[in-house]
């Protein structure tokens, strides 16, 4: 037996693991946390930080069960994972934080960013976690 099998990959799009790890499950929880108590504070700098660690939760979830260098590939090689909606709104969010990250005034407002982590928990419950 190869070290694919043994592990479940299939396809090279994921491990053919269905749900993610117990650890990686207590650390988006954690995080979520943090996220609900910087959306509370409600100011623009908090909202952009609970965004990125919104994103960034789902991108540790995404990488217990799918391969990709990347969370775009990782979002990519999920797609089966979720409802046509709900993927195509993470996409959406995705996009927002990278935005924000990488343009130079990009300043949304802060319904784009409550929206956008919305969708981002969203595809966490249809992952199966519960936060």
């Amino acid at each position: 037996m190869n070290l694919f099998n043994l592990f479940g990959k299939s396809k090279g799009l994921g491990f053919g693991r269905m749900y993610v790890s117990r650890g990686t499950e207590e650390r988006i929880k954690k995080d979520w946390v943090v996220v609900n108590d910087l959306l509370g504070q409600k100011s623009p700098s908090q909202l952009r930080q609970a965004l990125m660690t919104a994103d960034r939760t789902l991108d540790d979830a995404l990488r217990d069960i799918v391969m990709g260098e990347t969370m775009g590939e990782r979002l990519k090689n999920s797609r089966d994972r979720f409802d046509p909606s709900t993927y195509n709104k993470i996409w959406e969010a995705h996009k927002v934080r990278n935005s924000l990250v990488h343009e130079a005034g990009y300043e949304p407002p802060h319904f784009i960013i409550t929206e956008a982590i919305k969708s981002l928990q969203d595809g966490l419950k249809s992952l199966g976690i519960k936060i």
